[in-house]
């Protein structure tokens, strides 16, 4: 069983993506399922592509409507911006009524700082109902992960889940907190994913693609394929661990 941890759906607010990039930024629950099927990805994590903070909500809630129908594949997590009032009313609306499973902050495209105190509120609303939050890094000082650990500190109870495995800090950062997790996409090669699961352990990394961006799902589950490590790793890092975590 392969589960992938990171995809996104819908249609895309204009930002820095160049034109020949927007056709990729208008994908259906449908195409995400083909584009599985094609990789023998049995199940995905499915978040919006990005939109500006005060149409986040309105976002989500068309993603909810878009899996409907694939509940039993795919599972949303909200994406949502720290500085929006009633941000965390919104994310328990989410998870209670439409059952969502986790939490995505972006600071990059948001940006803020994720050590930021305005943060504090949704982590905390997290941990009261028990989910995951993916926290962007890479690209810029604010996708440092050392801010990442420094949440992670503050905040022992909450699951962390590191988006892309890119920043070399991702790894120093996640063995000193046991509560991030790190997902692969834009690892630069399978002997980081070997490195990380020797150094961290294969029970703490997650697959994802990070589609329609990103080298797509066969690049992305080739670096896990093709990395150093046993039949057993292999399965806990394809499905094994992020379904523990969205239980």
């Amino acid at each position: 069983m392969i589960f992938d941890a990171h995809t996104h759906i819908g249609e895309c607010d204009p930002f820095h993506y160049s034109a020949s990039e927007e056709t990729v930024l208008s994908i259906s629950a449908e195409r995400l399922i083909s584009e599985m099927d094609r990789n023998n990805v049995t199940s995905a994590v499915v978040m919006p592509n990005f939109h500006l903070p005060h149409r986040l909500g309105d976002a989500n809630l068309e993603l909810a409507s878009s899996i409907s129908r694939f509940r039993d594949r795919l599972f949303a997590f909200a994406w949502l911006d720290p500085r929006i009032e009633g941000c965390c009313e919104q994310l328990e609306l989410l998870v209670e009524t439409h059952g969502f499973r986790g939490l995505k902050l972006h600071p990059v495209l948001g940006g803020y700082y994720i050590s930021n105190k305005i943060v504090h509120p949704l982590i905390e609303r997290t941990i009261r109902l028990d989910i995951p939050v993916m926290i962007h890094t890479g690209w810029g000082n604010l996708g440092n992960a050392s801010y990442v650990g420094s949440l992670a500190e503050k905040f022992p109870d909450a699951k962390f889940i590191i988006a892309h495995m890119i920043d070399p800090e991702c790894l120093n950062v996640a063995k000193k907190n046991p509560n991030i997790y790190l997902e692969t996409s834009y690892a630069q090669h399978p002997r980081k994913i070997t490195q990380a699961a020797q150094d961290l352990s294969s029970d703490r990394l997650i697959y994802g693609s990070d589609y329609p961006l990103g080298g797509g799902m066969k690049f992305e589950l080739s670096k896990i394929m093709l990395a150093d490590i046993n039949e057993k790793d292999k399965r806990m890092i394809l499905g094994e661990n992020i379904q523990g975590l969205i239980k």
